[in-house]
Protein backbone atom coordinates (compact mmCIF):
# COMPACT_ATOMS: atom_id res chain seq x y z
CA UNK A 1 0.00 0.00 0.00
CA UNK A 2 1.46 3.24 -0.73
CA UNK A 3 1.09 6.29 1.55
CA UNK A 4 -1.44 8.27 -1.48
CA UNK A 5 -3.75 4.71 -0.48
CA UNK A 6 -2.90 5.31 2.95
CA UNK A 7 -3.75 8.91 3.44
CA UNK A 8 -6.82 8.01 1.11
CA UNK A 9 -8.53 5.62 3.88
CA UNK A 10 -7.60 8.12 6.15
CA UNK A 11 -9.72 10.12 4.82
CA UNK A 12 -12.42 7.75 4.01
CA UNK A 13 -12.05 6.95 7.96
CA UNK A 14 -12.82 10.82 8.78
CA UNK A 15 -15.14 11.22 6.60
CA UNK A 16 -17.11 8.49 7.96
CA UNK A 17 -16.89 8.98 11.75
CA UNK A 18 -15.66 12.46 12.14
CA UNK A 19 -16.50 12.26 16.01
CA UNK A 20 -14.61 9.35 16.30
CA UNK A 21 -11.21 11.27 15.70
CA UNK A 22 -12.47 14.43 17.87
CA UNK A 23 -13.53 12.52 20.74
CA UNK A 24 -10.40 10.52 20.50
CA UNK A 25 -8.11 13.85 20.81
CA UNK A 26 -10.10 15.52 23.44
CA UNK A 27 -9.53 12.27 25.42
CA UNK A 28 -5.56 12.64 24.96
CA UNK A 29 -5.38 16.00 25.80
CA UNK A 30 -7.57 15.69 29.10
CA UNK A 31 -5.18 12.34 29.96
CA UNK A 32 -1.86 14.84 28.93
CA UNK A 33 -2.88 17.86 30.74
CA UNK A 34 -2.32 16.38 34.71
CA UNK A 35 1.39 16.22 32.98
CA UNK A 36 1.83 19.81 32.72
CA UNK A 37 2.00 20.97 36.43
CA UNK A 38 4.79 17.65 37.08
CA UNK A 39 7.04 19.61 34.34
CA UNK A 40 7.74 21.72 37.69
CA UNK A 41 8.73 19.27 39.69
CA UNK A 42 11.49 17.98 37.06
CA UNK A 43 13.11 21.42 37.03
CA UNK A 44 16.64 21.45 37.75
CA UNK A 45 18.05 25.26 37.60
CA UNK A 46 21.74 24.08 38.53
CA UNK A 47 24.07 24.91 35.98
CA UNK A 48 25.93 21.80 37.48
CA UNK A 49 23.58 19.21 36.70
CA UNK A 50 23.89 19.99 32.76
CA UNK A 51 27.24 18.78 33.03
CA UNK A 52 27.56 14.99 32.35
CA UNK A 53 28.16 13.23 36.06
CA UNK A 54 31.00 10.99 34.78
CA UNK A 55 33.27 14.07 34.22
CA UNK A 56 36.33 13.83 36.36
CA UNK A 57 35.66 17.40 37.60
CA UNK A 58 32.01 16.61 38.27
CA UNK A 59 33.29 13.15 40.20
CA UNK A 60 35.60 15.43 42.47
CA UNK A 61 33.46 17.76 43.28
CA UNK A 62 30.79 15.31 44.38
CA UNK A 63 33.01 13.15 46.03
CA UNK A 64 34.05 16.87 47.80
CA UNK A 65 30.28 17.38 48.44
CA UNK A 66 28.95 14.15 50.28
CA UNK A 67 32.85 13.88 52.28
CA UNK A 68 33.00 17.41 53.44
CA UNK A 69 29.43 19.04 52.44
CA UNK A 70 31.49 21.69 50.18
CA UNK A 71 27.80 23.74 49.52
CA UNK A 72 29.08 27.17 50.74
CA UNK A 73 26.23 29.89 51.59
CA UNK A 74 27.16 33.74 52.58
CA UNK A 75 25.06 35.92 54.76
CA UNK A 76 25.97 39.23 53.69
CA UNK A 77 25.73 41.39 56.42
CA UNK A 78 25.80 45.66 56.24
CA UNK A 79 24.75 48.66 58.57
CA UNK A 80 21.11 49.61 57.36
CA UNK A 81 20.26 52.44 60.01
CA UNK A 82 23.02 54.99 61.98
CA UNK A 83 22.36 52.97 65.38
CA UNK A 84 25.03 50.62 63.79
CA UNK A 85 28.40 51.81 61.76
CA UNK A 86 30.81 49.32 62.87
CA UNK A 87 29.94 46.02 62.58
CA UNK A 88 32.73 45.08 65.26
CA UNK A 89 29.84 46.34 67.22
CA UNK A 90 28.89 43.62 70.46
CA UNK A 91 25.13 43.52 69.48
CA UNK A 92 26.15 43.06 66.09
CA UNK A 93 27.92 40.01 67.28
CA UNK A 94 25.51 38.50 69.28
CA UNK A 95 22.93 39.00 66.56
CA UNK A 96 25.71 36.77 64.48
CA UNK A 97 26.01 34.36 67.45
CA UNK A 98 22.25 33.60 67.64
CA UNK A 99 22.05 33.29 63.77
CA UNK A 100 24.79 31.07 63.57
CA UNK A 101 23.31 28.89 66.59
CA UNK A 102 19.71 28.81 64.85
CA UNK A 103 21.47 27.72 61.78
CA UNK A 104 22.81 24.95 63.37
CA UNK A 105 19.92 23.08 64.45
CA UNK A 106 19.24 22.82 60.58
CA UNK A 107 19.60 19.48 59.25
CA UNK A 108 21.26 20.35 55.92
CA UNK A 109 23.44 23.15 57.69
CA UNK A 110 27.01 21.37 59.07
CA UNK A 111 28.66 24.70 59.88
CA UNK A 112 28.52 28.28 60.65
CA UNK A 113 31.45 30.42 60.79
CA UNK A 114 30.89 33.84 62.02
CA UNK A 115 33.02 36.89 63.14
CA UNK A 116 31.61 36.71 66.80
CA UNK A 117 33.62 32.77 66.68
CA UNK A 118 37.21 34.61 66.92
CA UNK A 119 35.54 36.62 69.40
CA UNK A 120 34.55 34.10 71.66
CA UNK A 121 38.07 31.48 71.28
CA UNK A 122 40.12 34.47 72.40
CA UNK A 123 38.19 35.66 75.27
CA UNK A 124 36.77 32.21 77.05
CA UNK A 125 33.85 32.21 74.72
CA UNK A 126 32.29 35.00 75.98
CA UNK A 127 31.00 38.13 73.83
CA UNK A 128 32.26 41.76 75.45
CA UNK A 129 29.93 44.40 75.65
CA UNK A 130 32.70 46.94 74.95
CA UNK A 131 33.44 48.03 71.47
CA UNK A 132 37.09 49.21 72.32
CA UNK A 133 37.59 45.48 73.89
CA UNK A 134 36.41 43.56 71.22
CA UNK A 135 38.49 46.12 68.33
CA UNK A 136 41.61 44.62 70.40
CA UNK A 137 40.68 41.57 70.63
CA UNK A 138 40.32 41.00 66.83
CA UNK A 139 43.12 43.00 66.43
CA UNK A 140 44.74 39.82 67.58
CA UNK A 141 43.78 37.37 65.03
CA UNK A 142 44.51 37.12 60.95
CA UNK A 143 41.34 35.47 60.38
CA UNK A 144 38.89 39.09 61.28
CA UNK A 145 39.76 39.72 57.30
CA UNK A 146 37.94 36.65 56.51
CA UNK A 147 34.77 38.38 57.86
CA UNK A 148 34.92 41.65 57.86
CA UNK A 149 36.26 44.12 54.80
CA UNK A 150 38.42 46.71 55.93
CA UNK A 151 35.73 49.72 56.36
CA UNK A 152 34.33 47.16 58.84
CA UNK A 153 30.65 48.42 57.23
CA UNK A 154 30.86 44.49 54.89
CA UNK A 155 30.50 41.32 57.21
CA UNK A 156 30.04 37.83 55.84
CA UNK A 157 28.48 34.58 57.62
CA UNK A 158 29.84 31.50 56.10
CA UNK A 159 27.33 28.25 55.58
CA UNK A 160 28.66 25.06 54.75
CA UNK A 161 25.54 23.27 53.73
CA UNK A 162 25.24 19.67 51.95
CA UNK A 163 22.59 20.51 49.75
CA UNK A 164 24.04 18.08 47.08
CA UNK A 165 23.31 20.26 44.23
CA UNK A 166 19.50 19.17 44.71
CA UNK A 167 16.90 22.04 43.73
CA UNK A 168 14.55 20.63 46.48
CA UNK A 169 16.97 20.67 49.27
CA UNK A 170 18.35 24.14 48.10
CA UNK A 171 14.33 25.25 48.12
CA UNK A 172 14.10 23.97 51.67
CA UNK A 173 17.49 25.23 52.94
CA UNK A 174 17.28 29.05 52.28
CA UNK A 175 13.78 28.78 53.21
CA UNK A 176 14.76 27.52 56.78
CA UNK A 177 17.71 30.48 56.61
CA UNK A 178 15.12 32.76 56.07
CA UNK A 179 12.21 31.73 58.21
CA UNK A 180 15.58 31.66 61.15
CA UNK A 181 16.33 35.15 60.23
CA UNK A 182 13.15 36.68 60.57
CA UNK A 183 12.37 34.63 63.97
CA UNK A 184 15.60 36.62 65.56
CA UNK A 185 14.40 39.72 63.86
CA UNK A 186 13.55 41.70 67.17
CA UNK A 187 17.64 40.80 68.37
CA UNK A 188 18.51 42.51 64.93
CA UNK A 189 20.89 45.70 66.14
CA UNK A 190 20.17 47.21 62.96
CA UNK A 191 21.68 45.74 60.09
CA UNK A 192 20.71 44.19 56.54
CA UNK A 193 21.16 40.73 55.82
CA UNK A 194 21.21 39.02 52.00
CA UNK A 195 21.91 35.49 51.69
CA UNK A 196 24.02 34.84 48.53
CA UNK A 197 26.28 31.84 47.34
CA UNK A 198 26.22 28.96 44.70
CA UNK A 199 22.73 27.32 45.89
CA UNK A 200 20.92 30.54 46.08
CA UNK A 201 21.67 31.53 42.97
CA UNK A 202 20.74 28.28 41.79
CA UNK A 203 17.30 28.74 43.45
CA UNK A 204 16.93 32.18 41.50
CA UNK A 205 17.96 30.38 38.42
CA UNK A 206 14.83 27.60 38.78
CA UNK A 207 12.50 31.08 39.50
CA UNK A 208 13.89 32.70 36.48
CA UNK A 209 13.70 29.32 34.43
CA UNK A 210 9.56 28.84 35.17
CA UNK A 211 9.14 32.48 34.23
CA UNK A 212 11.38 32.23 31.04
CA UNK A 213 9.59 29.22 30.46
CA UNK A 214 6.35 30.59 30.45
CA UNK A 215 7.05 34.52 29.32
CA UNK A 216 8.96 32.60 26.25
CA UNK A 217 6.16 30.23 25.38
CA UNK A 218 3.56 32.80 25.58
CA UNK A 219 5.52 35.50 23.28
CA UNK A 220 6.04 33.14 21.14
CA UNK A 221 2.29 32.29 20.90
CA UNK A 222 1.89 35.79 20.30
CA UNK A 223 3.69 36.51 17.52
CA UNK A 224 2.42 33.89 15.72
CA UNK A 225 -1.13 34.70 16.30
CA UNK A 226 -0.41 38.33 15.04
CA UNK A 227 1.39 36.77 12.11
CA UNK A 228 -1.70 34.85 11.14
CA UNK A 229 -3.92 37.69 11.47
CA UNK A 230 -2.02 39.61 8.79
CA UNK A 231 -1.21 36.62 7.06
CA UNK A 232 -5.44 35.48 6.73
CA UNK A 233 -6.30 39.43 6.68
CA UNK A 234 -8.53 38.42 9.41
CA UNK A 235 -9.89 35.52 8.85
CA UNK A 236 -10.37 34.23 12.60
CA UNK A 237 -11.60 31.00 11.30
CA UNK A 238 -8.70 30.32 9.21
CA UNK A 239 -6.03 31.52 11.85
CA UNK A 240 -7.70 29.25 15.34
CA UNK A 241 -7.64 26.32 12.59
CA UNK A 242 -3.63 27.03 12.04
CA UNK A 243 -3.16 27.79 15.25
CA UNK A 244 -5.37 24.01 16.78
CA UNK A 245 -2.28 22.02 15.43
CA UNK A 246 0.57 23.78 17.63
CA UNK A 247 -2.15 24.05 20.81
CA UNK A 248 -3.16 20.38 21.10
CA UNK A 249 0.49 19.47 19.96
CA UNK A 250 2.27 21.45 23.12
CA UNK A 251 -0.43 20.08 25.43
CA UNK A 252 0.38 16.69 24.15
CA UNK A 253 4.14 16.59 24.33
CA UNK A 254 4.55 18.98 27.72
CA UNK A 255 2.37 16.90 29.30
CA UNK A 256 4.10 13.62 28.29
CA UNK A 257 7.19 14.87 29.01
CA UNK A 258 5.68 15.35 32.45
CA UNK A 259 5.14 12.26 32.70
CA UNK A 260 7.99 10.81 31.34
CA UNK A 261 10.06 12.67 34.13
CA UNK A 262 12.47 14.25 31.71
CA UNK A 263 14.20 17.03 33.41
CA UNK A 264 13.98 20.60 31.93
CA UNK A 265 16.66 23.11 32.19
CA UNK A 266 18.37 26.06 31.43
CA UNK A 267 18.57 24.55 27.76
CA UNK A 268 15.33 22.51 27.12
CA UNK A 269 13.41 25.12 28.29
CA UNK A 270 13.36 27.03 24.47
CA UNK A 271 11.81 23.42 23.37
CA UNK A 272 8.07 24.91 23.72
CA UNK A 273 8.66 27.80 21.43
CA UNK A 274 10.71 25.91 18.98
CA UNK A 275 7.81 23.19 18.90
CA UNK A 276 5.15 25.68 18.15
CA UNK A 277 7.86 27.66 15.15
CA UNK A 278 7.89 24.13 13.65
CA UNK A 279 4.71 23.18 14.05
CA UNK A 280 2.90 26.43 12.73
CA UNK A 281 4.13 25.82 9.23
CA UNK A 282 2.58 22.26 9.15
CA UNK A 283 -1.26 24.45 10.50
CA UNK A 284 -0.15 27.10 7.65
CA UNK A 285 0.08 24.40 4.79
CA UNK A 286 -2.77 22.24 5.85
CA UNK A 287 -5.15 25.07 5.92
CA UNK A 288 -4.25 26.88 2.78
CA UNK A 289 -4.04 23.82 0.85
CA UNK A 290 -7.45 22.72 1.96
CA UNK A 291 -8.73 26.27 1.22
CA UNK A 292 -7.11 25.96 -2.26
CA UNK A 293 -8.39 22.12 -3.07
CA UNK A 294 -12.12 23.23 -1.72
CA UNK A 295 -12.26 25.37 -4.90
CA UNK A 296 -12.56 22.53 -7.31
CA UNK A 297 -14.25 19.63 -4.82
CA UNK A 298 -16.74 19.19 -1.96
CA UNK A 299 -15.68 18.97 1.03
CA UNK A 300 -15.24 14.95 1.06
CA UNK A 301 -13.03 14.83 -1.96
CA UNK A 302 -10.96 18.08 -0.45
CA UNK A 303 -10.93 16.19 3.08
CA UNK A 304 -9.79 12.73 0.88
CA UNK A 305 -7.95 14.82 -1.61
CA UNK A 306 -5.90 16.57 1.04
CA UNK A 307 -4.62 13.66 2.78
CA UNK A 308 -3.37 11.36 -0.42
CA UNK A 309 -1.52 14.77 -0.75
CA UNK A 310 -0.35 15.30 2.92
CA UNK A 311 0.89 12.08 4.68
CA UNK A 312 3.66 11.84 2.13
CA UNK A 313 4.88 15.16 2.25
CA UNK A 314 4.50 15.59 5.99
CA UNK A 315 6.12 12.52 7.24
CA UNK A 316 9.13 13.33 5.18
CA UNK A 317 8.92 16.59 6.82
CA UNK A 318 8.57 15.69 10.05
CA UNK A 319 11.04 12.42 9.96
CA UNK A 320 13.72 14.23 8.67
CA UNK A 321 13.56 16.93 11.15
CA UNK A 322 13.27 14.53 14.22
CA UNK A 323 16.15 12.69 12.93
CA UNK A 324 18.05 16.04 13.47
CA UNK A 325 17.03 16.79 16.86
CA UNK A 326 17.98 12.66 17.90
CA UNK A 327 21.30 13.02 16.54
CA UNK A 328 21.67 15.36 19.60
CA UNK A 329 21.37 11.96 21.54
CA UNK A 330 25.37 11.38 20.82
CA UNK A 331 26.40 14.00 22.59
CA UNK A 332 27.94 14.17 25.92
CA UNK A 333 25.51 17.12 27.79
CA UNK A 334 22.47 15.49 29.40
CA UNK A 335 20.58 18.77 28.69
CA UNK A 336 21.13 18.75 25.23
CA UNK A 337 19.70 14.79 25.24
CA UNK A 338 16.86 15.93 26.98
CA UNK A 339 16.46 18.75 24.21
CA UNK A 340 16.13 16.43 21.50
CA UNK A 341 14.15 13.56 22.77
CA UNK A 342 11.59 16.49 23.70
CA UNK A 343 12.04 18.23 20.36
CA UNK A 344 11.93 14.62 18.38
CA UNK A 345 8.75 13.76 20.18
CA UNK A 346 7.23 16.67 19.96
CA UNK A 347 7.17 17.16 16.10
CA UNK A 348 6.04 13.38 15.85
CA UNK A 349 2.99 14.31 18.02
CA UNK A 350 2.77 17.02 15.53
CA UNK A 351 2.90 14.93 12.88
CA UNK A 352 -0.36 12.77 14.44
CA UNK A 353 -2.37 16.32 15.13
CA UNK A 354 -1.60 17.41 11.47
CA UNK A 355 -2.79 13.67 10.07
CA UNK A 356 -5.64 12.80 12.51
CA UNK A 357 -6.87 16.00 14.22
CA UNK A 358 -6.35 18.90 12.01
CA UNK A 359 -7.97 17.37 8.76
CA UNK A 360 -11.16 16.88 10.80
CA UNK A 361 -11.15 19.80 12.60
CA UNK A 362 -11.43 21.69 9.03
CA UNK A 363 -13.41 19.46 7.90
CA UNK A 364 -16.61 19.84 10.46
CA UNK A 365 -16.00 23.75 10.93
CA UNK A 366 -15.63 24.51 7.22
CA UNK A 367 -19.09 25.19 5.03
CA UNK A 368 -19.29 23.79 1.66
CA UNK A 369 -18.78 25.71 -0.90
CA UNK A 370 -20.17 26.02 -4.15
CA UNK A 371 -17.19 24.86 -6.49
CA UNK A 372 -16.09 25.83 -9.92
CA UNK A 373 -17.14 22.32 -10.89
CA UNK A 374 -20.15 22.25 -9.58
CA UNK A 375 -21.23 25.54 -11.15
CA UNK A 376 -20.68 23.55 -14.37
CA UNK A 377 -22.30 20.73 -13.77
CA UNK A 378 -25.60 22.35 -12.44
CA UNK A 379 -25.20 25.02 -15.71
CA UNK A 380 -25.09 21.50 -17.44
CA UNK A 381 -28.00 20.11 -16.00
CA UNK A 382 -29.74 23.11 -16.40
CA UNK A 383 -29.33 23.46 -20.37
CA UNK A 384 -30.16 19.47 -20.56
CA UNK A 385 -33.17 20.15 -19.60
Amino acid sequence: MTLEELGRRIGQLQIRAPAIFLIAALLITLITLPGLPLLIQHVEPSLEKILPQEVQVVKTMNAMRSQYGADMMYLVIEPNSATVEDLRHPAVLKYEDAIAQKLLERDHILEVQTLADIVKQTNNGIIPNDLEEVKRLLSQSPQTAVFLDNTKRVGVIHIRSDTGASAAIIKETVTAINEDLNTLEEFNPGVGIQLTGFNTIDKATFEIIISDFARITLFSFLFMLLFLILYYKGAITKVWQSLSIIIIALIWTLGLTGYLNITITVVSMVAAAMIMALGISYGIHIVHRFSELQKTHNRRETLISLQEELLRALLGSSMTTSAGFLALLFGILPAMKNLGIILAMGIGITLLVSVFVVPVILYTTTSEKRTKRNTRTNNHKNIGG
